[in-house]
């Protein structure tokens, strides 16, 4: 069971990131460049009283996760696309996650409505005790049914405290056959579909790498500069993603790329739909108490 300072402080995570969602799409506009993006959901984050849970990710078309934009970043946002805005925050590594997709005169706008819609059924699917199953199910049968096609391998997680990813995925088909756990009570779910054309493939591939990096062992190494990195990285982030913006110093890209190489810190890699097709996504954060379930975000 959570205690009463932990609830606060999902709750109050979960109200920044409400707060900052709204705004999202006043940033967001063709011509505007990613990184100025990134940034101002992150410094809006900031003047709210919370920390970004991970840096905040851009997904352009066929991006369906993990692009951030690295230092000097020029990448713009182009017209006639869709927009992915997934953005974390915490308070003492308590974490509430969301995402929003925004049109730029895309003839793909009607992908928002579904995979709103898709995330609508999926809230109404969480149950405490309930199967994790039964929101995968909503999740197919809301989007297939409006014409679309769910991305398959791209799924919902529990959060734990400073743990994006934690246990249980929350997927986004139904399964073939019954299981997957249940929903318990005083848990942390980010429940969010993922929508593509009928005629995508409906799965995403690895890319390139994301400029998305997290501390993997807790363990660092013996050289001093890769240690003082460690060392400052981990204070910092814990084992919370964090973006290679977030590291200020010019001498330490050479110790990062070491530590990158020894696995100290993985690199997530950029994931695209594996023909190339254009992605929506929604999200929301969930609270399940001994009872209820409350939508965080």
């Amino acid at each position: 069971m959570l205690a009463e300072d932990e609830v606060e402080k999902l709750i109050k995570a979960g109200k920044v990131v409400r707060e900052v969602r709204k705004n999202v799409p006043s940033f967001v506009s063709e011509g505007a460049r990613v990184f100025e993006i990134c940034e101002k959901v992150e410094e809006e984050i900031r003047k709210l009283g919370a920390e970004p849970a991970f840096p905040c990710n851009v997904g352009i078309d066929s991006v369906g996760a993990h692009y951030t934009s690295p230092p000097g970043d020029a990448t713009i946002i182009p017209p006639g696309c869709l927009v992915k805005i997934d953005l974390g925050a915490h308070v003492d590594g308590y974490i509430a996650d969301s995402a929003l997709t925004v049109s730029i005169d895309s003839e793909y706008e009607d992908m928002i409505r579904v995979a709103d819609e898709a995330l609508e059924r999926a809230v109404q699917a969480v149950s405490v005790g309930g199967r994790v199953a039964d929101v995968g199910v909503a999740v197919e049968k809301t989007i297939r049914s409006r014409g679309f096609r769910p991305i398959s391998n791209l799924t919902g997680h529990q959060i734990a405290k400073y743990t994006i990813h934690a246990g249980v995925s929350i997927p986004n088909v139904g399964p073939q056959e019954v299981g997957g756990g249940r929903f318990e009570p005083w848990s942390v779910y980010a429940l969010e579909p993922f929508v593509t054309l009928p005629d995508a493939v409906g799965s995403v591939r690895d890319a390139m790498p994301g400029n998305i990096l997290a501390v993997v062992k807790i363990k660092g190494p013996k050289d001093a500069m890769g240690r003082r990195l460690f060392d400052e990285t981990y204070k910092r982030f814990r084992t919370l993603p964090f973006s290679k913006r977030w590291i200020s110093k010019s001498e330490s890209f050479e110790a990062w790329k070491r530590l990158v190489a020894e696995r100290v810190f993985y690199e997530y890699p950029v994931l695209v739909e594996s023909s190339g097709k254009p992605i929506a996504q929604g999200e929301h954060t969930v609270l399940t108490t001994k009872r209820e379930v409350i939508v965080t975000t």
